[in-house]
C-alpha cells in the first residue's frame, strides 16, 4: 500500500493483559524445561542441574555453569520482544521468546539470577505485580531475597552461571490436591523425554554435557543403537537446500530378538516401536521432531525397524516450519522430493529384517526349522525342515511303512502353517522375540539324539554342532546341559 498523507499516527501500546494471553502458547512441561535446557548448552554449560520441590510442589529450577549473563543482558534476555541478534551456527535458540514463553506456559513467576565477570543480577517477572500496577515492569531482586531463593547456594559457589526458577506454578499443577507427587509424575515422564531429545549431548567424552534431575544423572536415549552391533547404518546422503547442507542417515535397527534386555525394556523398542519409526529431526544434534514420514510413506509393522535422521543446521529455520517451542519441524517441498529417492530400498531393508526372525536369507550356517519357499510368482510359503536332525533321527528309528505317515503329516503342518493369523497377533500385540527354549525341553531333544546315536560323546564338539541348529541355537547354557546328559544326569542345570 502507498504511503498516503496520514491526518497522525496512533500509538497502541499492547495491553498488560497480553501477558497472560502468552501463556496459552501449547508448551509442555518437558518442551519447557527443554526450552531452558537449550538456552544453557547456547552459553557453554558443561553441567545442568534441573530441581523440583516434590514435597509442596512450590517451585522448578533449573541451574547452569554456563557463561552467564551480564546486567545488560539479562534485562534484554527478559524484555518480552527481546532482540534476538544475530544467531552463531551452533546457537540453540529459535525466536529469543524462549525463556519467557516457556516459563511463564507453567508459572506466573519466574525469577532470573545470573553471574558474569563477578557480577550478578537477579530479575524477576510476576504476573500478578503486571497485572496489579498495569505497568510492564521487571521487579530487581535485592541481596536478602536472592539469597533466600531455591538453589542460591549451588549458584552461589559457581564462577559464573544462571539460575531459573519457577514459581507460583499455576499452569503446570493445575487443581492437583497432591502437588509434590503430582510434580513427581511429570518428572518421571520428563526425564525420558529430556534423554532422547538431548542425547547426543549426554554422551560421554570431552563433548558431553550433564543433565540431572533432582540429582539423578541422565543417560542418553539413543533412537538409533547405534552402540548396538547389529544395527544397520546407511552412508550419510548429503543434500543442499539454499546452499545449506542437510545430511540424511538411515538405521535399521536389529529385529527384537538381537536387542539386549535393557533395550527391550524401552517403550520405543517394545509395543511403541511401530510408532516411533519415521524421520527423526535435528537441529543443531538437538532432536525437533520424531516418529513421522511425513506423508513420504504409510507406517506400517513391517517397516518399524526403519529410522531416519535428518540433520538440519538453524540457518534453514524458516523453511522447515520450525514452531516456537521448537517441538515440530516441517519438512520443504524440495527436500522431500530428495528424500522420496531414496526412501524405498531404506523401507525394504527394514521389511527384511522380519525374514527369518532377523536372519539373513543366505545364512548358510544354520539348520533352521521352518524352510521358506518362494515361487515364480514371489509368493511366498513356509514348510517344515526334512534335513532337521531331529527329523532325520525320527526317520531311521521308525518303520518303513510309517516314514509316509511322518512325511503326510509335516505336508500337513505346512499347509496349514497360520502365516496371516499370525501376523495380526504378532502386530497387534508386539510380541515377536524368541523366547528361550525351556530347559526340560532341551534335554528330552538331547536324550532323544543320545538314544539314537547321534549326540556323540565330547560335550564340546556336540554343543558346537547344535549350536548352528533350531532351537538349540537359543539355548544360552546349552554346553551344560549336552554335560548333563552325557553324564547321565537329568535333574537340570545347577
Amino acid at each position: 500500500m502507498g504511503q498516503g498523507n496520514y491526518v497522525q499516527e496512533l500509538e497502541v501500546a499492547p495491553s498488560v493483559r497480553l501477558l497472560e494471553s502468552m501463556r496459552s502458547v501449547g508448551y509442555s512441561f518437558e518442551a519447557a524445561l527443554a526450552d531452558l535446557i537449550d538456552n544453557s548448552i547456547t552459553a557453554g554449560a558443561r553441567s545442568i542441574d534441573v530441581d523440583a520441590d516434590v514435597i509442596d510442589g512450590e517451585y522448578v529450577a533449573i541451574l547452569d555453569d554456563g557463561r552467564g549473563m551480564s546486567p545488560e543482558v539479562a534485562k534484554e534476555a527478559l524484555r518480552l520482544a527481546g532482540d534476538a541478534g544475530e544467531r552463531e551456527a551452533e546457537d540453540l535458540g529459535r525466536f529469543g521468546l524462549g525463556l519467557k514463553t516457556a516459563s511463564l506456559s507453567q508459572a506466573r513467576s519466574v525469577t532470573v539470577v545470573t553471574r558474569r565477570a563477578g557480577a550478578t543480577t537477579a530479575l524477576r517477572w510476576d504476573i500478578d505485580h503486571v497485572l496489579e500496577t498495569g505497568r510492564w515492569s521487571l521487579l530487581l531482586l535485592g541481596d536478602d531475597q536472592i539469597q533466600r531463593l531455591p538453589l542460591w547456594s549451588a549458584f552461589d559457589a559457581r564462577e559464573s552461571g544462571t539460575l531459573v526458577i519457577w514459581q507460583s506454578l499455576d499452569l503446570l499443577l493445575g487443581d492437583t490436591y497432591d502437588c509434590g507427587g503430582h510434580l513427581r509424575g511429570l518428572l518421571v515422564a520428563a526425564r525420558e523425554s529430556l534423554a532422547l531429545v538431548f542425547h547426543r549431548f549426554l554422551k560421554s567424552g570431552r563433548a558431553g554435557i550433564t543433565i540431572r534431575i533432582n540429582g539423578s544423572k541422565l543417560s542418553p536415549l539413543d533412537p538409533f543403537l547405534e552402540s548396538n552391533p547389529r544395527t544397520q547404518t546407511s552412508p550419510t546422503d548429503e543434500v543442499r537446500i539454499r546452499g545449506e547442507l542437510v545430511r540424511v542417515t538411515a538405521f535399521t535397527l536389529p529385529h527384537p530378538s538381537g536387542l539386549t534386555p535393557a533395550e527391550r525394556a524401552r517403550n520405543d523398542l517394545s509395543t511403541g516401536m511401530r510408532e516411533a519409526q519415521g524421520l527423526y529431526i535435528y537441529r543443531n544434534r538437538r532432536l525437533i521432531s520424531h516418529g513421522s514420514w511425513y506423508g513420504l510413506a504409510a507406517k506400517s509393522e513391517l517397516t518399524k525397524q526403519t529410522r531416519i535422521r535428518v540433520d538440519i543446521p538453524n540457518t534453514l529455520d524458516h523453511l522447515w516450519q520450525l514452531d516456537i517451542k521448537k517441538s515440530r519441524a516441517e519438512p520443504p517441498a524440495s527436500f522431500k522430493s530428495h528424500l522420496k529417492r531414496l526412501i524405498e530400498p531404506l523401507l525394504d531393508r527394514g521389511r527384511r529384517v522380519h525374514t527369518y526372525r532377523g536372519r539373513r536369507e543366505s545364512d548358510a550356517h544354520l539348520t533352521r526349522v521352518w524352510e521358506k519357499v518362494v515361487d515364480r510368482q514371489g509368493r511366498v510359503s513356509y514348510v517344515v525342515n526334512a534335513e532337521h536332525p531331529l527329523l532325520v533321527v525320527l526317520r531311521e528309528q521308525l518303520a518303513s511303512e510309517k516314514v509316509g505317515l511322518l512325511d503326510a503329516a509335516l505336508e500337513m503342518l505346512a499347509s496349514g502353517y497360520p502365516a496371516q493369523d499370525l501376523y495380526a497377533v504378532m502386530a497387534a500385540s508386539g510380541v515377536t522375540a524368541d523366547a528361550s527354549p525351556v530347559e526340560e525341553l532341551v534335554i528330552a531333544k538331547l536324550r532323544l539324539l543320545q538314544g539314537a546315536g547321534a549326540l556323540g560323546t565330547r560335550s564340546a564338539e556336540v554343543a558346537a554342532q547344535l549350536s548352528s541348529i533350531e532351537p538349540f541355537n537359543r539355548v544360552s547354557n546349552l554346553l551344560a546341559l549336552v554335560d548333563l546328559v552325557l553324564e547321565g544326569d537329568t535333574d537340570g542345570a545347577q
